[in-house]
């Protein structure tokens, strides 16, 4: 058996991945010091490349449940990890050296389903496990969100051009399974040109809102209202 999971390593390591998402976004986690940096999908596994950064001033330690699964949101199917890269398995530990270490490693899974808009990631244990919940599966969502939060700091930062210019290109396309930040992309479009005092590039992207297929648009449309007026 050990022999098998070493080769299924191997070939894991010089295969290349049908699907690679990059830095996915979640909608909620348990370990803000644990990030996912990537997620590989294979036609025979999946491989979550993450990082932790040790945060404790002293004795800082981590390791990796054995029972660790995804879990698929439509069918609520579990597929527990088979193997793992550069991790110990509790009750073996990984002991930091220092404060703001980091540690990379990768938990690999049996294929999912490769037409999955999201995931659930958990450590099925006892004591501070780790989950993330809602994770992405689309490069064009997580991108679009990278961009919608580039967008907001420089809105914050009253740079409003810069703001305008992301924004904009976040509802340029919107994909069949859209998250909240396209529709707030359009009520920040609304809002920043109506109170520059611009009614007609209000006007044009309070229309867009109303012609778009978001599935919430009617909830903008209602802040809109409420914030500026315009119907």
């Amino acid at each position: 058996m050990k022999a098998f999971l070493i080769l299924l390593l191997f070939c894991i390591s010089s295969a290349q991945a049908q699907v690679v998402i990059e830095k996915p976004f979640s909608a909620e986690l348990s370990h803000p010091e644990l990030t996912i940096e990537s997620i590989e999908l294979y036609s025979d596994s999946t491989v979550i490349n993450l990082a932790i950064v040790n945060n404790a001033d002293s004795n800082g330690w981590f390791c990796a449940d054995k029972n660790i699964y995804i879990e698929n949101l439509n069918t609520r199917q579990r597929y527990y990890r088979i193997g793992s890269r550069g991790i110990p398995i509790c009750p073996a530990t990984h002991n930091f050296s220092r404060k703001g270490e980091t540690l990379s490693f990768a938990l690999i899974f049996p294929a999912i389903p490769q037409n999955l808009n999201s995931i659930n990631i958990v450590e099925d244990c006892s004591k501070a496990c780790f989950f993330f919940k809602g994770v992405i599966l689309s490069n064009k969502l997580n991108s679009d969100i990278r961009l919608f939060n580039q967008g907001m700091e420089y809105y914050t930062k009253n740079n409003i051009p810069q703001a305008l210019e992301c924004f904009s290109k976040v509802v340029d396309d919107i994909p069949a399974n859209p998250t909240h930040v396209y529709g707030y992309a359009f009520y920040h479009l609304v809002m920043i040109y109506h109170s520059m005092g611009d009614s007609h590039n209000a006007g044009f992207w309070l229309n867009q809102l109303k012609t778009s297929a978001l599935p919430n648009k009617d909830y903008f449309i209602r802040m809109v209202k409420r914030d500026t007026g315009l119907e």
